[in-house]
C-alpha cells in the first residue's frame, strides 16, 4: 500500500510538461502619432486605443513610443494621441522630427532634425524620460565617420540608444492589409493577420539562436513595432503568442542594461537592421538559416497589378 503515493507522484510528474524557458522582452513602438494608411472606418485615435488596451490586458510595463513631431503639422489629433500615450503610463522618445534618414544627410543636418523634435518632447514630458533615441529606418550611418559623429553627439546630448533585436518588418504588412480590406478580400486580409504573427514568432526563434551565438547565452530582447492599423489589430494576438513561447515582459531600460547592448559594431552599413545583424560582420559567427523574407510578396498582395482573388 505504501508504494501507491510514490507511483502516483511519478506518473503525475511524467505527464507534467517541462516549463518553457523564460525570454525577457521589451515592447517598443515607432512613428507616433501615426504610421501608414488606415482602412475605412478606423481612426488614428482608435489605433492607439487598441494598442493601449492590449498593453493593459497583458500587464506590460511602460512601453516607449518614438515620436516624429512633423506629423503633428497635418494631424490635428496628433498631440492628443501623444498625451493619451503618456496618460496611459507610457513614455515618449525621440525618432527625429521628420523621420530623417542618416544615410541621406550629413551628420550635422541630421542632428539638427533630432534637435528640432526636442521642444515638443520637453513640452509634453518635462521629466526628461524622452531622452531615449530610435534611429529612423534603423539607419545608423553609411560611413564610419558619420556613424561615429552621430552616435557620439547623441550620447553627449544625454540620449540612450533604443537598440532593437526583434524586427519582423511589421511595417511592411500595413499597406497590404489596408489594400486587401479596401478590395473586400477578406481571405487575403486574414492571411496577413496570421502571417504577421507567424513572422514575429519565426524571427524570435531565429534571433534567439543568433544572439546565443554572439553572446554565448540568452539575452534580453527589444521588439520593434509601429503604430499602424495591422499592429493594432494583431497586438493582443501577438503578445499572447509570445507569452506562449515563454516571453516575460520587461521595460526598455531594463532590456538595454543587458551587457549584450554594449557589444561594438565593427562596421558602418548602408542597410538598416536590428542589432544582432549589425554585429555579424567581422565576427566568427555562423548563424542558422534565416526565415524567408516577405516584403516583395507583401508589395504585390492586393496590388493594382493583381486581379482580385476569385475573379
Amino acid at each position: 500500500m505504501r508504494v501507491w503515493p510514490t507511483l502516483l507522484l511519478a506518473a503525475c510528474a511524467a505527464r507534467t510538461p517541462a516549463p518553457l524557458p523564460t525570454i525577457e522582452m521589451a515592447v517598443t513602438v515607432d512613428d507616433l502619432p501615426a504610421h501608414g494608411s488606415l482602412p475605412a472606418g478606423l481612426s488614428r485615435e482608435q489605433v492607439v486605443e487598441r494598442m493601449l488596451a492590449a498593453f493593459r490586458a497583458h500587464r506590460l510595463p511602460p512601453v516607449y513610443g518614438f515620436v516624429n513631431g512633423a506629423k503633428l503639422e497635418k494631424l490635428p489629433e496628433g498631440e492628443r494621441i501623444l498625451r493619451r500615450w503618456l496618460d496611459a503610463g507610457n513614455p515618449l522618445g525621440n525618432h527625429t522630427w521628420s523621420h530623417a534618414s542618416l544615410n541621406e544627410m550629413s551628420a550635422e543636418a541630421w542632428l539638427s532634425d533630432v534637435a528640432r523634435n526636442e521642444p515638443l518632447l520637453e513640452g509634453l514630458d518635462p521629466s526628461g524620460s524622452w531622452k531615449m533615441f530610435r534611429y529612423p529606418f534603423l539607419f545608423e550611418g553609411d560611413e564610419p565617420a558619420k556613424k561615429s559623429a552621430a552616435k557620439s553627439s547623441l550620447r553627449e546630448r544625454g540620449y540612450a540608444i533604443a537598440e532593437v533585436t526583434i524586427d519582423a518588418d511589421d511595417w511592411a504588412y500595413n499597406a497590404a492589409y489596408v489594400r486587401c480590406l479596401a478590395r473586400g478580400d477578406a481571405a487575403a486580409a486574414e492571411e496577413l493577420r496570421r502571417g504577421y504573427v507567424k513572422a514575429h514568432l519565426d524571427e524570435l526563434g531565429y534571433v534567439r539562436q543568433l544572439t546565443r551565438e554572439l553572446a554565448g547565452h540568452d539575452v534580453r530582447h527589444v521588439l520593434l513595432q509601429h503604430i499602424g492599423a495591422l499592429d493594432a489589430d494583431r497586438m493582443d494576438s501577438l503578445l499572447t503568442a509570445y507569452e506562449a513561447e515563454g516571453v516575460r515582459w520587461i521595460d526598455l531600460r531594463t532590456a538595454l542594461a543587458d551587457p549584450f547592448y554594449d557589444m561594438q559594431q565593427l562596421r558602418a552599413m548602408k542597410a538598416g537592421a536590428s542589432l544582432p545583424y549589425l554585429l555579424l560582420p567581422g565576427r566568427d559567427v555562423h548563424p542558422p538559416p534565416r526565415p524567408a523574407g516577405t516584403e516583395e510578396r507583401l508589395d504585390q498582395l492586393c496590388s493594382a497589378s493583381n486581379s482580385p482573388r476569385g475573379s
